[in-house]
């Protein structure tokens, strides 16, 4: 087997409680956490994409498309975790964790996280989106996120954070993918929480809260993540658009 510096690994779960099954919507022509490993596979820089679940369905889904499956035990909480019990097996650097409900995010913003963790600049990273709209922003299925100066992410919310009271400051929409140093990424099921990360339902705020710096990168393109029924509506007909028409 070739060396892997970068790994990819798309932590499935088919128990979605927004939009039940969502994983294994295939109205586009395939499940929709295929989407997901088709853009991670693009990317120039990863050297292997995996598929971590514990749901028969999704593996054999994954191994018809050709992609590698890691089974993971059913009591991870968390993507992270599950990745962490992936990545545990797979000797490498640096450890993509692509949420699978994520398909639309660009190959070449995958790029950006690889590079800044084996240049050995971040232990830790993720992307951003500008967030300009007031309706959109006020969407709690919407995770926003503060930068501080030095680029690392001061605080997740679904609420909209920080609030204005005077002048302008930007909103950031947070895009759902982190990249780790496999170090700091088998550090993290055993982290203990204050509750912050269950009260917002957002598993990153453990990682802060335990000094795992997370370097916020802007992103190129503009993903959106499948939260509900609407939102994977909305998937459809942006893909139907990119289709050749026949």
């Amino acid at each position: 087997m070739s060396t892997v510096r970068a790994l990819a690994i798309i932590p499935v779960r088919v128990g979605s409680q927004r939009l039940p099954g969502k994983a294994l919507l295939r109205e586009s022509g395939q499940e929709l956490f295929l989407h997901t490993c088709d853009q991670a596979k693009k990317a120039r820089n990863i050297d292997r994409v995996v598929v971590a679940t514990d749901d028969d369905v999704v593996e054999a889904a994954a191994k018809r498309k050709g992609y590698a499956v890691v089974r993971t035990s059913p009591a991870c909480r968390t993507g992270s975790e599950r990745c962490a019990e992936a990545a545990a097996a797979i000797p490498c650097t640096a450890v993509l964790d692509i949420q699978g409900d994520w398909p639309e995010v660009a190959p070449r913003d995958l790029e950006a996280i690889v590079d800044q963790l084996l240049r050995g600049e971040a232990e830790s990273n993720t992307l951003c989106v500008p967030l300009a709209d007031p309706e959109v922003a006020a969407n709690p299925n919407v995770v926003k996120v503060v930068r501080g100066r030095n680029g690392k992410a001061m605080y997740f919310s679904r609420a909209v954070i920080p609030f204005v009271k005077e002048g302008d400051y930007p909103l950031r929409r947070h895009i759902g993918v982190y990249g780790f140093t496999r170090a700091t990424l088998l550090r993290i099921p055993p982290l203990p929480s204050s509750g912050l990360a269950e009260a917002e339902s957002l598993e990153q705020l453990r990682f802060l809260e335990n000094d795992i710096a997370m370097h916020v990168l802007d992103a190129e393109g503009d993903p959106w993540g499948i939260e509900t029924r609407s939102d994977y509506d909305a998937f459809l007909r942006r893909l139907a658009t990119q289709r050749p028409q026949r």
